[in-house]
């Protein structure tokens, strides 16, 4: 048996296209699509494999500058950070400092806080400082957008992926 991962998709790669593929000559137009799309999913699970862990510590410490953020509007305005942000963060905070985290709890993590964020910023509409959290979100999602698209581009949706910055999680 191949012991490592990025040599079994290598394998399962190979074995769809030369071997399954030719097979289905006279298959019907959707399933060649679909065994088609499984060959990308594979190809892309093996170009991100390496760098998995990484891209999600990264998206993680990206929501958690951008709460940071939000919660130094509210302080300014005489506001306190809400519990729950402050509770969501320390425990992303937490899990970028233990080597033993796993790769679900930084996704649990992120998608935790984007709801909280996304929280604050309906609960600050029609305040005084609904205009500064705004900024905030719009100016720190710009870089998390750009991670993504990166992220996607094996994909082949991008114009010009070669435009594209190296992100952080790629260049360690």
């Amino acid at each position: 048996m191949i012991q490592t991962a990025e040599t079994q998709l290598q394998v399962a790669q190979r074995a769809l296209s030369e071997t399954v593929l030719p097979a289905l000559a006279g298959a019907e137009k959707h399933v060649i699509e679909q065994l088609q799309l499984t060959m990308a999913a594979l190809a892309f699970m093996q170009q991100r494999l390496p760098y998995v862990r990484r891209y999600y510590r990264h998206v993680l410490q990206s929501y958690l500058d951008m709460a940071d953020a939000m919660i130094d509007v509210l302080k300014s305005h005489g506001q306190g950070a809400p519990d729950e942000v402050t509770a969501i963060c320390a425990k992303g905070q937490a899990a970028l400092q233990d080597p033993e985290a796993e790769d679900a709890d930084y996704q649990d993590i992120t998608a935790a806080l984007r709801s909280a964020i996304a929280g604050v910023s309906v609960a600050a509409q029609g305040t005084d400082h609904e205009a500064a959290l705004d900024a905030v979100i719009i100016d720190l999602s710009g870089p998390i957008l750009v991670g993504e698209r990166v992220w996607c581009s094996p994909l082949g949706f991008e114009l010009r992926p070669q435009d594209l910055p190296t992100p952080a999680w790629m260049t360690r």
